[in-house]
């Protein structure tokens, strides 16, 4: 395959110059793994060094046409490959085993949960060792040395021990996993086995998916099909597993077919273009505003495709569409109203329906894009949600972009914002786990770049979720990526503060100077291995935004970090009712 081809070390490249054509060549356990990612178009593996993992690490460095990450640490890694992952469909990292495996845990378990494709190779102790059960470091000193791969069993969905006898076998096996699931997979690769020789025929991964039984498929279209031919207000709800899934195509298709206006929830962000003419704004339970609310739960059919029912996905489980109206379209079966179609994905039910369907284009009143509402504060003098968001949604409907923002103020900002046509909208809603962001944000920035039409990373966080991944900006420098940031300063955890506790002093955090971050995190003596540095900047006052936000997104070629002040209780309305609900689900009422 052409995504091969190139220069490679370790004695690879005859192997590789036989791809598909089922020549056997000789080849080096980790050149094959290397091979295969780069197949599945990974050309970067996030991770640190450790002495179980340096063997394979001489592979990486020495394979034409895959990167090494040089990341900060193994969590920083971890979302770095989930977020490269949601731009080029697959991700990995390698760490060394326990210490650095476990590191990296929250980040492979944020990837299961939200449906990302990471494959995580972890350098392991030496074959012998292992059989001797010898008494290493970074081992519970009990001889055990399978315990960590059982860790990584339910945050996983494939696992493999690879040995010179299982290898080709094992790495395709789990590779196709990972790929046709879209969750992580785990790979224990010992220190002693990824430059052993293997003889494989390099034939190209099998990548099909089951096909769906024709007749329950036929059966589940003819129901949606006499269901929409009914309907008198059908509509559309876009959500998350169809970007997971990769049906966006297929959607489209179905939503410019129908004529019926277009509705998407938080995780279904940016899948329809949010300029097109049929789509009427992004739903969320009661947090919608009307008249996007009410429209929606008027229809009397609504097709949902990639639902994901979680409680920030449906503002906090106020979706309010019933089951005698809804039609769910899934990756494995399909509901109609009360009827359950299993194994059954809607690539195919999509494909069908668009064939069939009957165009009818609806007349509705201009849809309503009313922005982001804030909470509190003086427009005259702060910095208010209800005017940044705005201010930043211009620059964000201009152009395409990949956003990453973390979860919270910065994702309930961004949620109500209209993305241009070809932007990623990278937030972690069901995981939520506080700093990937910013980490992620270098997966995007490196992913984005190798793309055909490449996309800038705009990253937005704030100062709390900084604090904890904000060692990865040397890394965004190390790769000399250019991207836009923005922290917002509030002094502390704001959707926090609107669950629990808004006074107290652990919702505050230490105050850093973080317009200085590329001053900190960056050496004189190694100025010319750096992109340009572009506008740092604190901004504290409404006048001042406008102008850094047209410099930070005019100015291309250089990094970018926007400071913005911002008051402390002020925050977009759907994170305010978010926090409400939030604080009212966890209060104790007292003993029963």
């Amino acid at each position: 395959m052409e995504a091969i081809a190139g220069k490679i070390a370790s004695g690879a490249q005859d192997a590789l110059a036989g791809v598909g054509k089922r020549i056997p060549r000789p080849i080096a356990i980790g050149d094959y793994l290397l091979a295969r990612l780069k197949e599945l178009g990974c050309n970067m593996v996030f991770g640190l060094p450790g002495d179980f993992n340096m063997e394979f690490l001489d592979q990486i460095e020495d394979f034409d046409g895959v990167e090494w990450g040089y990341n900060a640490n193994e969590l920083n890694a971890g979302y770095a490959a989930d977020g490269y992952a949601r731009i080029k469909g697959i991700g990995a990292l390698c760490t060394t085993f326990g210490v650095g495996e476990l590191s990296a845990v929250n980040a492979i378990a944020g990837s299961m949960s939200e449906m990302v494709p990471v494959v995580h190779i972890v350098g392991t102790p030496s074959t012998v060792s292992q059989k001797n059960g010898a008494i290493l470091h970074h081992t519970l000193g009990n001889g055990d040395f399978g315990v960590f791969t059982r860790m990584y069993e339910p945050i996983t969905v494939a696992q493999a021990s690879i040995v010179p006898e299982n290898a080709a076998s094992e790495i395709d096996r789990v590779l196709r996993e990972c790929y046709i699931k879209r969750r992580p997979v785990y790979i224990a690769l010992p220190t002693d086995v990824s430059a052993r020789k293997i003889v494989v025929d390099m034939t190209p991964l099998d990548l099909s998916v089951p096909k769906n039984r024709e007749d329950i498929e036929n059966e589940c279209v003819k129901h949606i099909l006499t269901a929409l031919g009914r309907a008198e207000r059908p509509a559309i709800l876009i959500d998350g597993c169809a970007s997971r899934f990769h049906v966006e195509k297929e959607v489209r298709a179905f939503v410019e077919k129908s004529g019926f206006p277009v509705y998407a929830a938080p995780m279904g962000k940016g899948i329809v273009s949010e300029f097109h003419a049929q789509f009427r704004g992004s739903y969320v339970g009661a947090m919608t505003p009307s008249p996007t609310r009410e429209e929606l739960e008027s229809s009397d059919v609504v097709v949902m495709v990639g639902a994901i029912k979680s409680d920030f996905n449906t503002g906090g489980f106020t979706f309010s569409i019933t089951n005698d109206k809804l039609i769910e379209l899934h990756s494995d079966h399909a509901k109609v109203f009360h009827a359950t179609y299993q194994s059954i994905g809607f690539k195919g039910i999509l494909q069908k329906l668009t064939d069939k369907l009957t165009h009818r284009p609806w007349t509705l009143p201009p849809a309503v894009h009313s922005g982001t509402k804030g909470y509190s504060g003086d427009d005259n003098t702060e910095i208010r949600h209800e005017y940044f968001w705005d201010a930043l949604g211009k620059h964000l409907g201009a152009e395409a972009h990949a956003v990453v923002v973390e979860t919270g103020t910065s994702s309930f900002g961004t949620s109500t914002q209209r993305l241009a046509d070809g932007s990623k909208y990278i937030s972690q809603v069901l995981w939520g786990s506080i700093g990937y962001a910013t980490a992620a944000a270098l997966g995007t920035a490196l992913a984005g770049r190798e793309l055909d039409k490449p996309l800038r990373t705009v990253l937005v966080t704030g100062d709390g979720s900084f604090q904890l991944t904000a060692q990865e900006i040397s890394t965004f420098l190390r790769h000399k990526v250019t991207p836009v940031i923005i922290i917002l300063n509030n002094n502390g955890y704001t959707i926090e503060r609107f669950i629990h506790g808004p006074e107290r002093a652990y919702n505050t955090t230490t105050m850093w100077k973080y317009k200085n971050t590329l001053d900190y995190f960056s050496a004189d003596e190694y100025a010319s291995t750096y992109p340009k540095f572009g506008l740092q900047a604190r901004i504290e006052r409404k006048q001042e935004v406008e102008a850094a936000l047209a410099q930070v997104f005019s100015e291309k070629d250089a990094i970018h970090v926007l400071e913005v002040v911002m008051p402390k209780m002020d925050a977009p309305m759907g994170l305010v009712k978010t926090g409400e609900a939030t604080s009212k689900e966890n209060k104790y009422n007292g003993d029963s």
